[in-house]
C-alpha cells in the first residue's frame, strides 16, 4: 500500500484489490488450504477522480516508476465471493470434459485452458485490460470418469 499511497491520496480510493486464489497443498502428511497471488505485480484501485494521466506524470518523476493504467472493473471480481479471494472450485472429468460442480468456476468451464490435477489448479483465460491473460486458480478434480 505504501507505493499506492505515494501516487494517490488514500482518501480518493474506494477500494484497493490484490487478487488471491485458494489452492490445496500437501505437507506434513495432511492437506492444507493456502492462498496465492493471482496476478503478482498488479494492484487494482477503484474510486479515484483524479485523471490517470496526471497520476502517471507524478509517478514518472520518481526513481522507481509505478504504472497507473486505466481499466474496467476486473473480470476476476466476478469470480470472488466478497473481497478479492477466489475460492477453490471442485469438479469431475467426464469423457475428457471438465465439469465444475462447485465454486466460482461452476458454469464457467469455457474459461479453463489447462488443468493440473497433481497441483489441483487450473489455468483460465480472462479478459484483461483490453486483451486476454491466463492466470492460475484452484481446481480440485475429485473424480475422473471415462
Amino acid at each position: 500500500m505504501n507505493r499506492c499511497s505515494e501516487i494517490m491520496d488514500l482518501k480518493e480510493m474506494e477500494e484497493i484489490l490484490c487478487f488471491q486464489y485458494q489452492r490445496m497443498m500437501r505437507y506434513g502428511g495432511t492437506w492444507h488450504l493456502e492462498k496465492r497471488m493471482a496476478l503478482p505485480g498488479y494492484v487494482f484501485v477503484a474510486g479515484t477522480d483524479v485523471p490517470v494521466e496526471r497520476k502517471q506524470q507524478e509517478s514518472s518523476k520518481r526513481k522507481d516508476k509505478v504504472s497507473v493504467i486505466p481499466c474496467e472493473v476486473p473480470y476476476l471480481k466476478e469470480l470472488c465471493d466478497k473481497g478479492s479471494l477466489i475460492r477453490i472450485s471442485r469438479g469431475v472429468i467426464r469423457n475428457g470434459v471438465a465439469i465444475v460442480t462447485s465454486g466460482p468456476l461452476k458454469g464457467r468451464e469455457s474459461l479453463i485452458r489447462r488443468i493440473d490435477r497433481h497441483k489441483r489448479t487450473a489455468e483460465i483465460e480472462i479478459p484483461f485490460v483490453g486483451d486476454k491473460k491466463q492466470i492460475t486458480v484452484g481446481l480440485e478434480i475429485y473424480e475422473k470418469e471415462r
